[in-house]
């Protein structure tokens, strides 16, 4: 975790997460969490957003040659995006408040606090949803550090086995909030 503070810019954040304790075995013969029970929406957004990462190489080729094609391609994005918004926001209603937590984030992991001790080397399934984006995300981690503070545990875990969708995601994440506070600092 160290490391990752070199390595990657760090966030704080406001997001729904969920965790849990999982073995090593589950862990590495799987990338993509099972332990939770969600709905086939959830990582809808998700994968759209990936989706739009490995077609956007084309959207821009076709834009050169076709903009009309481009720009009706842009509509047609648009309109999907919306449609799994509302999927994905109603359902989240339906699932009742969502429990919020302030994170230290990055696209090598996170840091938050929490009541649980969790011991350094344990594997943890998580399930975070980004509130304003509606992204869920379902990732493996490793605990790396768990420190003792003001009557709970401060945690920081390294994502474990992570797809290259979920890492493209966060950096680009990260990357927006980044380029939000810089707006924001200069605009003060």
């Amino acid at each position: 975790m160290e490391q990752d503070r070199r390595q990657f810019y760090r966030i704080e954040h406001q997001v729904a997460i969920e965790y849990k304790l999982v073995p090593e075995a589950d862990v590495m013969t799987s990338n993509r969490p099972y332990q939770f029970d969600v709905s086939r929406h959830f990582l809808l957004l998700s994968e759209l957003r990936a989706m739009d990462t490995d077609t956007g190489h084309l959207l821009r080729k076709i834009s050169e040659n076709q903009p009309e094609v481009s720009a009706y391609l842009k509509l047609l994005d648009n309109k999907i995006n919306r449609i799994a918004r509302s999927l994905v926001s109603e359902e989240m209603q339906d699932s009742g408040a969502l429990r919020m937590r302030n994170i230290s984030l990055s696209e090598g992991g996170l840091s938050f606090d929490c009541n649980d001790a969790l011991p350094q080397g344990q594997y943890l399934a998580l399930k975070l949803i980004f509130p304003e984006t509606l992204l869920g995300l379902l990732l493996y981690a490793i605990v790396q550090r768990s420190e003792a503070v003001d009557g709970g545990h401060k945690i920081g875990i390294e994502f474990f086995n992570m797809p290259e969708s979920c890492r493209t995601l966060l950096a680009r994440f990260v990357l927006e909030a980044q380029a939000r506070e810089r707006q924001l600092n200069a605009n003060a």
